[in-house]
């Protein structure tokens, strides 16, 4: 018969000097700590061990639910309460059990099993979505590189349609879906499988840097290709004749014939007489030159591969940026933009530049072409000056195939500058109209 009453448990009081246990039978105890706090205890002894243990704290409303685990989990038991578990757990000692290492036994396992759904939760949480992984991917591989913004481009291209997915989740078939989408343009009648093309790539890199990262397993995208697009790049091979280089250098100087701003030609006429990239020229800097020496030094961090290169200048180029002193002398770039303040042309300005020229019928009898073509055009017609293939090479800053680049490191400047004079002396010989031949004779 139980010793305690309802009230006994709502009245009793804290002894000051240490904690008061009021005995209830089946060794349940009401246990008053000295501040006030009224805890249930439960004492036994099982297999020549004795064991108490807190099954929780007083409360006259006692816990919700029906059953004794509900209770503890709840911890705040009324009397009723108190002495079901008391009862409970002596009818399962008399059976062999020892209650409170069977309750926290329970207890480790749902511990265990708690954390292995958080961190399931948190695995879930780390594993990126396409659009994160396109962050993650662009801060560790692009960041400060020159193409960023194109790849970025590409990429957000693909991160429209399924940016908000987990990039693990996503099969073949889904990024097949999205590239289709991307073939068939945005207007109706065109087609933009170039671009479908590129984003591809850029994918296929996404992809690899997810496998590096164990995002996923394997990249399910890696056999594809862009013919499976119809998107196999367009590999121009225009090169101009050297009388057709002669006539566009004649249009540029036919106000009639070209609309263009005078920043614009110069940069056109500059990229003619040196072969650099369309950027590595519109985005020039004054500081960059020296004029009085005919030497243009491009820093490192403007050129495509990373690697400062020495340009050397013919008579007519410093003539045409001397020529440009009075325009953008002052200003930071030598091809400033004359709408934007403080910023170089845009960098296709040039090139739609030229187009326009094609499209106003101002050279009728001249190879259509894109700016990047007169590069080509360089490196292919010097030969036909008298000049080795790899000088144009050289010009270029391009890296010499094979064993060359790893046994010749000559930069072979005495020969790149005749070059370049000569290229230049011939596209003024031809523009005036002279007819002559101009060879430099190989040693």
């Amino acid at each position: 018969m139980g010793k305690l009453a309802a009230v006994t448990c709502e009245t009793a009081k804290p002894d000051k000097s240490r904690d008061r246990l009021l005995g209830d039978g089946d060794g349940l105890f009401l246990r008053v700590r000295p501040h006030g706090t009224k805890t249930w205890l439960i004492e036994y002894i099982f297999n020549g061990v004795r064991t108490k243990y807190s099954v929780g704290t007083y409360d006259r409303e006692g816990a919700p639910g029906e059953s004794i685990t509900e209770w503890l989990r709840y911890g705040r038991l009324s009397l009723t309460q108190a002495r079901a578990i008391a009862g409970s757990w002596k009818v399962a000692r008399r059976g062999g059990h020892d209650p409170v290492a069977e309750w926290e036994n329970l207890l480790a396992q749902e511990c265990v099993a708690e954390a292995a759904i958080k961190a399931g939760e948190e695995a879930e949480a780390a594993q990126p979505t396409v659009s994160q992984a396109i962050e993650t991917f662009m801060a560790r591989h692009m960041d400060g590189k020159k193409s960023a913004p194109a790849i970025r481009y590409r990429l957000e291209r693909l991160a429209t349609h399924i940016g908000g997915k987990k990039i693990r989740d996503l099969t073949r078939k889904d990024v097949t879906a999205v590239l289709d989408k991307i073939s068939d343009g945005q207007r109706e009648g065109q087609t933009a499988k170039q671009l479908t093309g590129e984003v591809l790539t850029q994918a296929k890199r996404l992809w690899r840097f997810a496998e590096s990262r164990e995002w996923i397993e394997t990249s399910c995208i890696e056999k594809l290709t862009r013919k499976d697009f119809d998107a196999k790049p367009n590999k121009r091979e225009v090169t101009l004749r050297l009388d057709e280089l002669a006539e566009v250098w004649r249009a540029l100087d036919d106000p009639a014939r070209c609309k263009s701003d005078p920043v614009t030609v110069a940069a056109m006429k500059i990229l003619i007489l040196t072969g650099q990239r369309e950027r590595e020229v519109t985005d020039a800097e004054w500081s960059e030159f020296d004029l009085k020496a005919g030497l243009w030094k491009i820093p490192a961090a403007r050129t495509k591969k990373d690697r400062a290169h020495l340009v050397h200048l013919a008579p007519l180029a410093i003539a045409i940026l001397e020529g440009l002193k009075p325009i953008t002398g002052k200003e930071r770039h030598v091809f400033a933009s004359p709408l934007k303040p403080g910023q170089a042309v845009f960098g296709r300005s040039v090139n739609n530049a030229l187009v326009a020229l094609f499209k106003r019928g101002a050279l009728p009898n001249v190879t259509p072409c894109h700016v990047h073509d007169l590069r080509r055009t360089l490196i292919t017609r010097l030969p036909d000056l008298g000049f080795e293939l790899f000088i144009g090479h050289k010009i270029a800053n391009h890296v010499l195939p094979g064993v060359l680049a790893h046994y010749n490191h000559n930069s072979y400047e005495p020969q790149r500058e005749a070059a370049l004079k000569a290229w230049a002396g011939r596209i003024e010989a031809l523009v005036k109209g002279e007819n002559v031949v101009q060879l430099h004779r190989v040693a």
